[in-house]
C-alpha cells in the first residue's frame, strides 16, 4: 500500500521522507504512527475505518509500535486508544513530519 505524496510546503513531509519511515517501519505500520500522528490520537476503530484494514491488523501494528516505545495505549471499557510518545513525535520530526500535540500552557 503505497503512502500518498504530498507537495513540498504543504506542512506535509515530503514523500522522499515518508518513503524513508516507511522502509523502516513498513507501510502499514508507518499509516498507523502517521494517522495517530495526524489525529492526535486515535482508537482502535479509528484506524480501522482510517485505512480499511482489519482490527487484527491494526492491533498486531499497534502492539509492534507499543513495544518499540513509539505509541502508547489506553484501554477504556471496550474502546482502546493509542497516542504518540515522545520517541514517536522524534522519530516523526526527524521525518519532517510534524507532531500536532498541544504545546504546554493550551497554546497550539
Amino acid at each position: 500500500m503505497p503512502l500518498p505524496s504530498r507537495p513540498p510546503g504543504s506542512g506535509v513531509p515530503e514523500p522522499t521522507r515518508v518513503q524513508a519511515l516507511a522502509a523502516l517501519l513498513g507501510a502499514t505500520r508507518a499509516h498507523v504512527l502517521l494517522r495517530i500522528a495526524e489525529l492526535q490520537s486515535a482508537t482502535t476503530n479509528d484506524l480501522v475505518q482510517e485505512l480499511a484494514v482489519s482490527a487484527a491488523t491494526v492491533s498486531h501494528h499497534t502492539g509492534v509500535l507499543r513495544h518499540s516505545a513509539l505509541i502508547t495505549t489506553e484501554r477504556s471499557g471496550v474502546s482502546v486508544q493509542h497516542a504518540l510518545t515522545p520517541l514517536g513525535e522524534s522519530l516523526l520530526g526527524a521525518h519532517a513530519v510534524p507532531s500536532r500535540r498541544p504545546s504546554p500552557g493550551g497554546s497550539v
